[in-house]
């Protein structure tokens, strides 16, 4: 510290000195060619002004108006070459002298300083404008990081490192200056050496997005520069935390838009899939249904049988799969108006009844004529969709109830069994797409997890809930409710 205050001093006294020496020997050249003393007076201010303008700092112009007004009381006052004056009135010239030296000379730092801050600005601006351009360019967050380092070498001129935290499969990578030389190096660290790494160096945590996505680390000697300098670094250090969430955001966009089109794609197919086999699975249906009728042989009635059975049930898958399609894509469309219950639950288990016709299903439905408003066809459904589950985990000698009550401006449809019943592990996972619930009937077709999740979407839809439990003695109930009023 010493060392450096000496580099600053001394070349600042030499060349104040220099100027009054300058200044003395040119005014003792002018009294020799008969000049005034009045004109030696503006060659010693003239000298301040130089000294002013080629030393940093407001002391040595002061210094250097003193050292003028001495010289000019020792070599030009009587009497000469001592500190003494004869005449009273040399002593108003001296202080004029004086003030006019100050003065000029404060005058002249102010103005330097001035314009050396003004470069200063205009050089730091310069230096942001070049590294957020340069921070700009690179596509990766990687790339980021190594643009960041070389702009923070470029600007301090020191070993540069940047700890980059992956969150999503915890890789960390250190990306670093070696001692010798400004080259970049990247290697994979643990965890543990972060903190190893940041002790031992002056560190910026790069947050974004309230995640701690890395470290600038930078040597502790940067630790002590000035003002000016540190709010260029946490500009700098500012603008890479931009540049990274740049990146971030930009990464999260493509992969929501590469997912939005993997969906767009998945539901295209499997909408054109099930379009092109719901017309001959019909006709198939259609065919078995009528050799049914038909047919007299019992081994062939039984193979037909399976054949209508086994249609039925790839029916309900494909109108299922065409359902979740319009429900992801947002074009459910429900026509809401008033329905007679009744013929929507007889619907629903006539329709159900045609492929179980083995299963014993009974109704419990007001007496009164109870008309809700619900889009019936969607209804239909998931009565179906509830009622195929129910078949699913009971045996032909277990019931099948199938209820509707009036309660609290609220139709309550309910389907309940005294079968095997539900998973209690399962209970949270029942609406979830694609899950299936294990079976304990190694004969009952099995699904693809779409059914309940496809009532839940419907039921609200129409804006109200369906929920899941297991009875008291055996068996599950599924219920949900519909608005009587019209919203």
């Amino acid at each position: 510290m010493f060392q450096r205050i000496d580099k600053e001093i001394f070349p600042n006294l030499i060349i104040t000195i220099l100027f009054n020496i300058a200044a003395t020997l040119l005014s003792l050249f002018f009294q020799h060619s008969g000049f005034k003393e009045v004109n030696f007076v503006v060659i010693y201010i003239l000298s301040v002004l130089l000294t002013s303008r080629y030393t940093k700092g407001y002391v040595y112009g002061i210094v250097a108006s003193i050292i003028a007004m001495f010289s000019f009381n020792f070599f030009f006052t009587e009497p000469v070459y001592t500190f003494t004056v004869d005449d009273p009135a040399y002593i108003f010239t001296f202080i004029v002298i004086l003030i006019a030296a100050i003065f000029t000379s404060a005058l002249t730092s102010k103005l330097i300083y001035s314009k050396e801050l003004a470069s200063k600005r205009e050089k730091q601006a310069q230096t942001l404008y070049q590294i957020t351009s340069s921070l700009a360019k690179p596509g990766g967050i990687m790339e980021v990081a190594k643009v960041s380092v070389h702009c923070l070498i470029d600007l301090l001129q020191c070993n540069v490192i940047f700890i980059l935290i992956d969150n999503k499969n915890n890789l960390i990578q250190e990306i670093s200056t070696p001692n010798s030389g400004y080259g970049i190096v990247a290697k994979y660290i643990t965890r543990n050496d972060i903190k190893t790494t940041t002790s031992k160096y002056y560190t910026f945590p790069i947050n974004v997005q309230d995640k701690q996505i890395g470290y600038v680390c930078l040597p502790k000697e940067i630790k002590s520069i000035n003002k000016e300098n540190q709010f260029l670094l946490d500009s700098v250090i500012m603008q890479i935390s931009i540049a990274m969430q740049r990146e971030i955001l930009t990464s999260e966009k493509e992969a929501a838009k590469a997912e939005i089109e993997r969906e767009r794609f998945k539901s295209n197919l499997l909408r054109a899939i099930s379009h092109d086999l719901r017309t001959p699975l019909t006709g198939i249906t259609g065919s078995a249904e009528m050799l049914l009728q038909n047919l007299k042989d019992e081994e062939n009635i039984k193979l037909v049988q399976g054949i209508y059975e086994d249609s039925n049930w790839l029916i309900r898958l494909i109108e299922n799969i065409l359902s979740l399609t319009r429900i992801q894509e947002g074009r459910l469309s429900i026509n809401i108006q008033p329905e007679l219950v009744e013929e929507i639950v007889a619907e629903a288990v006539d329709r159900t009844l045609k492929y179980a016709p083995d299963h014993k299903i009974t109704i419990s439905i007001p007496d009164e004529v109870l008309f809700v408003p619900m889009d019936g066809k969607l209804i239909i459904q998931v009565l179906i969709n509830l009622i195929d589950n129910s078949i699913k985990h009971t045996s032909p000698s277990d019931e099948i109830k199938v209820s509707v009550w009036l309660e609290d401006n609220k139709a309550w449809f309910e389907v309940s069994d005294n079968g095997t019943g539900i998973n209690p592990e399962d209970l949270p996972r029942l609406f979830d797409m694609f899950f299936i619930a294990p079976s304990s009937h190694t004969d009952s077709k099995p699904g693809i997890g779409l059914g309940l999740p496809i009532c839940k979407a419907i039921v609200n839809y129409h804006g109200g809930e369906i929920m899941a439990e297991n009875n008291e003695s055996n068996g599950a109930t599924f219920r949900f409710y519909l608005s009587v009023k019209e919203s």
